[in-house]
């Protein structure tokens, strides 16, 4: 199998491996693997979505199936987290960045979430390329204990005190489930 190197600017990613069981017997596992890759197996493929820095704002997303690169997508701001999971419970995993950068409606550079969908079951395509969530976003982290998977993510009000929500994917974009809890910074 070639190998092929990430390269990492310093990114703090929270990563756990977990395994999925779908009603019709399929299985579809998602696991990370390094800091800055996940290896997932789904229908009898097996694939590898990774990130690599180019420099300290652009960075190029990779899919991998089996030892092909089938599709690289570029993202031309700094990247703070990289995740994947399996949002619309589909076995094919959905790639959640974190970037900061600006809007044209918020030209302050902020945290923003992006989601990006594998199009075919191959190529790197934009599902969502969110400009804000209900606060503004500190962190996320995709929650994998069922299916489908969730979005959590820490946001902060505008007296600094930080709230936990819950987020599904649905149709375009993501639809608020429930906060969890505050905590005040």
């Amino acid at each position: 199998m070639n190998r092929f190197v990430f390269l990492v600017a310093p990114i703090v990613f929270g990563l756990l491996s977990t395994s999925c069981r779908r009603t019709s017997d399929v299985m579809f596992t998602i696991e990370a693997d390094g800091d800055s890759a996940y290896v997932y197996h789904s229908r009898g493929a097996f694939g590898r979505l990774g990130i690599s820095a180019v420099s300290d704002s652009l960075f190029q997303i990779h899919h991998y199936l089996g030892d092909s690169l089938v599709d690289t997508w570029t993202i031309d701001a700094p990247v703070y987290r990289f995740e994947c999971g399996d949002l619309n419970a589909d076995s094919v995993p959905e790639i959640l960045v974190g970037v900061i950068r600006a809007t044209r409606y918020r030209p302050q550079p902020d945290k923003r979430l992006y989601i990006f969908k594998l199009y075919k079951g191959q190529y790197i395509r934009p599902l969502w390329m969110g400009s804000r969530l209900g606060l503004p976003l500190d962190d996320f982290c995709v929650e994998r204990d069922s299916l489908p998977h969730t979005v959590h993510t820490w946001e902060h009000r505008a007296d600094s005190t930080s709230v936990e929500a819950i987020y599904r994917l649905q149709g375009f974009g993501l639809k608020f489930v429930k906060y969890e809890k505050g905590i005040t910074n």
